[in-house]
């Protein structure tokens, strides 16, 4: 490292880079790149562990410890293989892949942006191995219609949220679009039905998808838990702010919205024992049961809920 004073904290350094304003060594503040919510939640748990869940400690800066301003190219390459996900499963070829590079991104900063030596690290695909094409994971339509029953029936704490949050994903929602969903892109004051604007995969909540139309059986579950939404200010209101809340008035996080999602499919006997592991991504890769059920007519409610 090339700067003048004592090595810096890497935490200090990553928190500013995410944030997008940081400090040269010479002081000077700098605006930096405007990060996505997906991107500063990933790059902050595999860097620093940020959000981690307890017991998870596989992130790059607990492993590499005080070699991290003095580690060679076999350091990330050992870390990678090493790595699971937050259940404690190995890691996917792909996820491994995305964590090099958060750590290669992360001193790439360092080195341009802060005029700290240059490491000279290999291409990715060198540091993680080849990325082989992954066969995409998915329920069948037996068990997506077990998790509609389990949420359907599902008596737990803040319940009509927890049957929103399933069905939203079963609709084919991922976690961080349903999680950014706010409730002023919901519009019910159209001929055709409502409609919201949805968070485009993979990208910031501001970058919105045209008016989609909301799927009935979502509609009903909506309705249901709009009137027991916890929204506090200054965080959300009855009107405003994101639509899936925690008890505080904020929004869900993303390792809260998987445990929702267990914790709905462990009420069903056929789901039990897929119930620990089940991530919402693979819920909303299977075939929907709502397929068939496109109408977004909420005239006519049948007695009873979903497939009860």
């Amino acid at each position: 490292m090339t700067f003048p004073t004592e090595a810096p904290d890497p935490y200090t350094i990553l928190r500013g880079w995410l944030s997008g304003i940081y400090l040269r060594p010479d002081g000077q503040e700098v605006r930096g790149r405007a990060w996505d919510d997906d991107t500063r939640y990933r790059y902050g748990l595999l860097l620093a562990g940020i959000d981690a869940p307890p017991g998870w400690h596989q992130d790059w800066f607990t492993h590499i410890g005080h070699l991290v301003w003095h580690f060679t190219p076999s350091h990330i390459q050992h870390w990678a293989t090493r790595l699971t996900n937050l259940d404690g499963s190995p890691m996917a070829a792909a996820s491994r892949g995305r964590a090099v590079s958060a750590v290669r991104s992360f001193y790439a900063h360092c080195t341009e942006d802060l005029g700290a030596a240059h490491w000279n690290l290999p291409p990715r695909r060198a540091l993680a191995g080849p990325t082989p094409p992954a066969e995409r994971e998915s329920l069948t339509r037996f068990q997506t219609d077990a998790l509609r029953t389990a949420a359907d029936r599902y008596r737990g704490p803040h319940a009509e949220r927890a049957r929103l949050a399933v069905y939203m994903t079963l609709a084919g929602l991922r976690p961080g679009q349903s999680i950014a969903v706010i409730l002023q892109h919901i519009h019910r004051d159209n001929a055709a039905g409502p409609t919201w604007r949805l968070p485009a995969k993979n990208n910031s909540a501001s970058a919105v998808t045209r008016p989609q139309p909301v799927p009935r059986p979502v509609v009903w579950a909506l309705d249901d838990y709009l009137p027991v939404r916890t929204h506090k200010a200054p965080h959300s209101t009855g009107t405003t702010g994101p639509l899936l809340l925690s008890r505080t008035g904020r929004a869900l996080d993303r390792v809260t919205f998987p445990r929702l999602l267990r914790g709905v499919a462990a009420t069903h006997p056929d789901l039990e024992d897929i119930a620990p592991t089940l991530l919402p991504d693979v819920v909303a890769h299977s075939p929907s049961p709502f397929a068939d059920e496109t109408s977004t007519d909420t005239r006519r409610r049948p007695t009873g809920q979903g497939n009860e």
